[in-house]
């Protein structure tokens, strides 16, 4: 996840769920206000097409969902921040454990976008 997400200029902080035998995780970072949408949509389309991500459950036009495996990532689109200030992106990954779960995602990558309707 965190090297698609770079590609489209958004860097990200990974915080390992802390709780024993958890299979979550955390990722956070900051991205301009103008283009986070538009790299976001374009980091999930990488996830899908060279990671082998999949569109995963629809949870509203807000916001993104993959899965791989086991692994679920979800996003919500961030809404307009104060002037000034670039706009938070996080993400959780979340998996089914069981035995023999991965710490993470074989291969790294990103969320899909159900396109929200168009506002006036």
């Amino acid at each position: 996840m965190t090297t698609v997400l770079a590609a489209e200029g958004i860097t990200v902080r990974r915080e390992p769920s802390a709780v024993p035998g958890s299979c979550s995780e955390r990722l956070s970072g900051r991205h301009a206000p103008e283009t986070v949408d538009a790299a976001l949509e374009e980091a999930f389309a990488r996830a899908r097409s060279e990671h082998g991500w999949q569109t995963g459950p629809d949870m509203g036009s807000e916001t993104l969902t993959l899965v791989k495996g086991n692994w679920t990532v979800t996003a919500g689109f961030p809404g307009e921040p104060a002037q000034g200030v670039e706009s938070p992106v996080v993400m959780s990954l979340m998996c089914v454990a069981g035995e023999g779960s991965p710490a993470a995602p074989a291969t790294p990558s990103a969320p899909a976008r159900t396109p929200a309707p168009v506002s006036s």
